[in-house]
């Protein structure tokens, strides 16, 4: 007989994975109703040639203009988070860095002109990487996209901790009905008897 035979979990926390998902197709879903397919690097790789849908609300449609930057922000932050433990500073870490990206990306629209063309030579060749070049090229800079990426870090920190707290309160409670037991560093115990 084993015991104490040790697996490891590809991620850490399925709520977060799960919820990060859920999050980044709701935002891709509202970015394919409100631009043009033409724009959209996602839609050209699959031949989309039509918006998919077309919303008629422009309460929704003035609102929906930055949603994807928050969801985008929120999303890749709580994807991220949901393959480490659950400690304030691998938070604090990730969230900073998606920050760092997405708003890099947002105010690199409004300073194109001071981006290094040997930039976009080197990330030519590189898949997802190299319609860089007409992102910064053809976008359009959006204070209000920007403040979208704050709210939404802000908001996905406020996540990872929430359900950082629900886990570890679930792991807890189930800790008496089950032999196997965290520890808490990702990897779980197994008890055969």
């Amino acid at each position: 007989m084993e015991t104490g035979r040790q697996t490891r979990f590809v991620f850490n926390n399925p709520r977060q994975l799960l919820l990060g998902l859920a999050v980044l197709g709701f935002g891709a879903l509202v970015y394919v109703s409100l631009r043009p397919p033409d724009q959209i690097y996602f839609t050209r790789l699959i031949g989309i040639q039509t918006p998919l849908f077309t919303i008629k609300c422009q309460a929704l449609t003035i609102m929906g203009r930055s949603l994807p930057a928050f969801c985008h922000v929120f999303a890749f932050i709580l994807i991220t988070a949901s393959f480490f433990r659950g400690r304030l500073r691998s938070y604090a870490a990730i969230s900073a860095g998606w920050l760092l990206v997405d708003g890099g990306f947002e105010l690199g629209q409004k300073y194109r002109t001071r981006l290094p063309l040997s930039l976009f030579d080197a990330l030519d060749g590189i898949p997802f990487l190299e319609s860089t070049r007409r992102f910064f090229e053809h976008g359009t800079f959006d204070p209000v996209d920007l403040a979208a990426t704050v709210v939404g870090t802000g908001a996905a920190f406020i996540v990872l901790l929430l359900t950082s707290r629900k886990c570890a309160e679930a792991e807890t409670g189930s800790r008496a009905a089950s032999t196997t037991q965290p520890t808490g560093d990702g990897v779980y115990n197994h008890d055969i008897a």
